[in-house]
């Protein structure tokens, strides 16, 4: 399409859920290697085991399928997405990109706190904000245009928003399992954490769709998550995942009901 060319963008519309399905399969294997060896905690003040560093595996894949489909062009184009501001022509979406999962951690906190559970004063590490933004960033980067571009995008012609945000959800819930457990997570917080990583994916696809498909959109919500994952209340301690999935089925709710099932951008009251 005469857009995807000006952006410089692969055109994976023409891509196949078989596609979606080699790619998926081989950011799986790849990560198997890491989750050999991965137990062992990385040196940072949040729990995060050495499988984590599978996060920049679908970058890696993108890269091998865009070379494979058009060279080093393809190449270039996935990471001129990732600097791309050019299909974001409502610059208001930047608040629910950088403040919505910040927001509902938060109501997941005042939830937990009417509910007395047991929670220690909240201390925000202000200073460490940044340091955080910036590797879950890069991080970001990591999974996302694999993600949007090689999953996502092709699955959404043939499915709904809803139904591509679910099944590759699903995929990425399962992907993280081993991580979990190698960080010392038990079966419960690991399925709920599951469906909040469903929620996440739906809501990503929400952003990316009424953004002109922009993966720094993506990207930028994707790290915003993590930063609020690891400062809740300190450094991660006592995030209930259960809690925080409530929340979000709520807001997923909203967003359907407003914005549609098919495109998740058809807003109902915009004539």
């Amino acid at each position: 399409m005469e857009q995807e060319r000006r952006c410089g963008c692969m055109r994976t519309s023409a891509l196949s859920p078989k596609t979606s399905l080699y790619f998926c399969l081989m950011v799986f294997a790849f990560s198997f290697f890491l989750w050999l060896v991965g137990d062992r905690a990385l040196s940072l003040p949040i729990n995060l085991p050495v499988s984590s560093l599978m996060a920049f595996f679908p970058l890696v894949t993108a890269c091998i399928f865009a070379y494979g489909k058009e060279k080093g062009q393809g190449v270039r184009s996935l990471f001129k997405r990732v600097i791309d501001f050019s299909p974001i022509r409502r610059k208001a979406w930047f608040f629910p990109a950088l403040l919505l999962m910040p927001a509902a951690l938060f109501v997941s906190y005042l939830f937990m706190s009417l509910m007395d559970y047991p929670l220690p004063e909240p201390e925000l590490h202000l200073p460490m904000i940044p340091v955080f933004f910036a590797v879950f960033i890069i991080g970001a980067v990591g999974e996302e245009v694999g993600w949007m571009a090689f999953v996502v995008d092709p699955l959404q012609q043939r499915w709904s928003a809803l139904t591509t945000g679910i099944v590759c959800g699903a995929i990425w819930a399962v992907w993280h399992i081993v991580p979990f457990i190698q960080a010392g997570h038990d079966v419960a917080w690991i399925v709920w954490h599951g469906v909040v990583t469903v929620f996440l994916r739906i809501i990503i696809v929400w952003i990316y769709n009424n953004t002109g498909h922009s993966v720094l959109m993506a990207i930028l919500f994707h790290a915003s998550a993590n930063v609020g994952f690891f400062l809740f209340p300190n450094y991660g301690s006592h995030y209930d995942p259960m809690v925080t999935a409530f929340v979000l089925a709520a807001i997923v709710g909203i967003i359907v009901f407003l914005w549609g099932y098919r495109t998740l951008s058809a807003y109902r009251y915009v004539h």
